[in-house]
């Protein structure tokens, strides 16, 4: 009798000892080792390692994990052969880690409607709790608490998708150095005479205004014709952004076709407001064409041959 209560005694000690074991066993598992014990996240753990996160879940924690099921990854067409470039890789990494919250293993209990967390991909996260049931975006909680040694694991029905980013809208970069507009009484430029050096640009900018204008270069400031082949800002319209960069010494004059004969007209003075070209043309025509003084000698000389022609 003592021989049979000691045996059942000690079964019941070693029951309660493998219990035990199998309990820390069980408690020492990762989030990745659960995860890839439970027949039905294979897809999901392929993926973590797939882009190098499998250390990242096994390292301390605490995480808390929204794991999709392999039925999931089906439904969302995601083919892990598919992503093989370092970007699409990436895609894929920021896609699983929306699935993370890093820091802190929240259960069920501690969720309530409305809240929000951010998660490891540094996206919003955002709960809704109808009924004692808790969904994540249109993805459905269908096993909590799933507990693992380093966080907790909440099972979801859906891939979690990371809203898209906003798009970067670059400020546009104002490279005028002189703007000119269209004058109160929209038969002016606001500026008719501009002087700026070598290499600057002038904008001309209007928006809405009452009247159609626009940039046509003229031969010279009494010119009512456009110079064909000059600088031109197209049809004249109510709104225009249009800019030149003036590059070497010049006077340019330009006007508005519609309002030329009305006198629209401006002027830029270019550094020294000299062509250079026109510059040595006039030399030219100056060193070719005999002077005032030249002439007067010649007149002269001619004179006084007569004069001593008749004394002979």
């Amino acid at each position: 009798m003592n021989r049979l209560l000691t045996i059942t005694i000690a079964a019941l000690f070693l029951a309660q000892t493998l219990a035990l074991v199998q309990a820390q066993d069980e408690n020492e598992q990762t989030i990745v080792d659960v995860a890839d014990g439970t027949g039905s996240h294979d897809t999901l753990v392929a993926a973590l390692s797939h882009v190098g996160l499998v250390e990242t879940l096994n390292s301390e924690g605490p995480f808390t994990v929204f794991a999709p099921t392999d039925q999931a990854f089906s439904d969302a067409g995601v083919n892990l052969d598919d992503y093989d470039t370092d970007a699409e890789n990436e895609t894929l990494k920021d896609i699983l880690l929306y699935h993370v919250i890093s820091g802190v293993a929240v259960d069920a209990a501690n969720v309530t409607d409305g809240m929000t967390a951010e998660a490891a991909n540094t996206d919003t996260l955002t709960f809704t709790v109808t009924d004692g049931t808790v969904t994540i975006g249109e993805a459905t909680v269908t096993t909590a608490d799933v507990e693992a040694s380093n966080g907790i694991i909440h099972v979801i029905d859906k891939i979690l998708l990371p809203p898209a980013d906003e798009p970067v809208v670059e400020e546009p970069v104002d490279n005028c150095d002189v703007t000119i507009g269209v004058g109160e009484s929209g038969y002016v430029y606001d500026q008719v005479s501009v002087t700026i050096n070598v290499g600057e640009t002038v904008c001309w900018k209007w928006t809405d205004s009452d009247m159609p204008h626009n940039v046509a270069e003229i031969a010279e400031i009494g010119s009512n014709e456009r110079l064909a082949g000059g600088v031109y800002s197209g049809a004249a319209a109510a709104t225009v952004d249009f800019s030149y960069t003036f590059t070497e010494n010049t006077t340019f004059y330009y006007a508005c076709e519609p309002h030329i004969t009305m006198g629209m007209k401006g002027e830029i003075i270019v550094g020294t407001g000299i062509d250079a070209s026109k510059a040595s043309e006039d030399d030219k025509e100056s060193e070719s064409t005999p002077g005032f003084a030249a002439v007067a000698s010649i007149v002269a000389l001619a004179g006084a041959a007569a004069f001593l022609s008749r004394r002979e």
